[in-house]
Parts: C-alpha cells; structure tokens; sequence
C-alpha cells in the first residue's frame, strides 16, 4: 500500500500542474507569472531528461568549465534605436533563460532544482551565465528553462574565466531566440534587468549604470565590473543587463551590502547595497568578437 502522505503530495503536484497548466508562463504580460509551475516544470523536465540518460556527465562539464577555454563566434549587430522598458521585455524575454542544476537531497527521490538565470545568444544555442552558477559537485544535471516552457539541457561549457565569473555554454536544442549584445553603455546611462529573484521568475527592474570599476579582492581582483541601481537578488546570478537599446550590456553577479559600522562583529546599520555586474566586453573576450 502506498503511504498516505505520498498520496497526498502526488495529489497536490498534479492540481498544482492541472492549475498552472492553463496559464502560459508569461507570453501574456497582463496574466500572474507562477513561480511554483516553474520551477516544477524545470525539475519535472529536466529530471526526466536525467532518468532517460539524456543529460551530459557533471564531471565532464566541471572539466570543461575549469578548462578556461575562449570560443570564436559571429554575432547579431546590437541594436541602434531606443525603446521603451515594456518593449525590451517582450522582445527580449523568450531569450531569458531560467539556467541551473537538479540534484537529489538525502530525504527523497525527488529532483529538487538550483534556479539562476542566463541568455541565449546565438542561433545554435550559445547561452551566457556565471561561472558560480555552472559550478557544483552535486548536480545530476545541468539544463535552461525558457519562457514559453520549453527545457534544453546543456551539453557542454565551451569558454569560460573564474575571474571574470563567466561560462559560455552549450544547449541542446533547436528554434532558439537569441538576445543581442553591446560592449559598454555611458555611466548614468539607463538600464533593464531581467532576472530571478529568489525564485521570482521574470522579474523586471529599472536603474542607471552607476559606474564601471575593477574588482578588490578574491579570485576575481581585478576583473571589470559594472555597478548598477537597477534591483536584484539571491537566484538572479548570471540574468542580463539590458540599455535602452533592448542590447545586453552586462552580466548579473553579486551584491555587496555597505554598513554604518560594526557591533560585537556584526555589522549594522545597512546604508547601501551595490549591485555588481559583469561587463559585456568580458563576453565578447571570451567569444573572441571585442
């Protein structure tokens, strides 16, 4: 006899599917993105993927990623004329990645997923995220979820830097959208994110470039970055960064919280919070296009 409570969460899972099911994830903007669909459909898809051996070795893509390698590509011309901020999202989201790994607890069979973010930007299925993102010894599987549900797990990393906290990877798959990218855009400049919050998938948020700088420490002192007032958060990890073009000009990184002072070694008094990015020239160096 199956257990009761098996039952029951079997029995959730498939009203929550049935329920969500009628929703597109975001093809209609005016409709509720459900956050929970997403994420059950990257595990649902990308775990079925796994089961059936249709998924690359972890092992092998750990290997490539620490390979450091640079690619030759040809890309899309940025574009030249401005738009508005609801414009960029919608010709922009289908190329919008929900990028990350499956893994499996100590508690069930279940595939529980790591959702962070990437985009596409080739017509064959070139897609950018962080190097942190591709980087875990207890994935099963590695895979990119776009916004119309479709699933493409990534066969391979093929360029990458630790320092600039970047891999180009490899989708399996086919009808790809791919965004464009410029290499810089003006200080005060406006700009567009796309990312995933905490698993609040498709969140857009509005700011300017603040300023460019190098990194102060760690493996990546010394890399470009960009500072950015444009909101983001924990999940976003690898999202784009978009100008007033619909042109990527950067890459979601990190947050770094800046405090008054320090009491008892806690730190207190939140004043700011800095939102790094990474460049889009980083890209274009490890595409070989600068």
């Amino acid at each position: 006899m199956i257990p009761t409570n098996i039952i029951k969460s079997v029995s959730i899972i498939s009203i929550l599917l049935v329920q969500f099911s009628n929703y597109a994830l975001c093809k209609d903007q005016a409709k509720p993105i459900h956050d929970i669909y997403i994420k059950m459909l990257f595990e649902k898809k990308l775990g079925k993927l796994k089961d059936q051996n249709k998924t690359s070795n972890t092992n092998e893509i750990a290997t490539q990623l620490n390979s450091q390698n640079s690619i030759k590509v040809n890309l899309q011309e940025p574009n030249k004329n401005e738009i508005s901020p609801s414009e960029i999202y919608s010709l922009n989201k289908e190329g919008v990645l929900c990028l990350g790994n499956i893994y499996k607890c100590d508690k069930c069979d279940n595939w529980h997923g790591n959702i962070a973010g990437g985009f596409i930007i080739s017509d064959d299925g070139l897609a950018v995220t962080n190097y942190h993102v591709m980087k875990n010894d207890k994935a099963g599987a590695f895979g990119a979820l776009t916004v119309n549900g479709q699933i493409y797990p990534i066969d391979k990393v093929v360029a990458s830097s630790q320092k600039d906290d970047l891999a180009i990877v490899k989708l399996i798959g086919s009808n790809f959208k791919p965004v464009v990218l410029r290499a810089n855009a003006p200080v005060g400049s406006d700009v567009i994110v796309i990312s995933h919050p905490e698993g609040r998938f498709y969140t857009v948020s509005r700011g300017i470039v603040s300023r460019y700088y190098l990194q102060r420490g760690g493996k990546e002192k010394g890399s470009n970055r960009i500072a950015i007032t444009a909101d983001f958060a924990k999940g976003s990890s690898g999202s784009p960064v978009f100008d007033n073009t619909g042109s990527v000009i950067g890459v979601v990184a990190a947050t770094n919280s800046i405090y008054y002072n320090k009491v008892e070694g806690i730190e207190r008094n939140l004043q700011m919070v800095v939102k790094s990015c990474i460049p889009t020239s980083s890209i274009l160096k490890l595409l070989n296009s600068d």
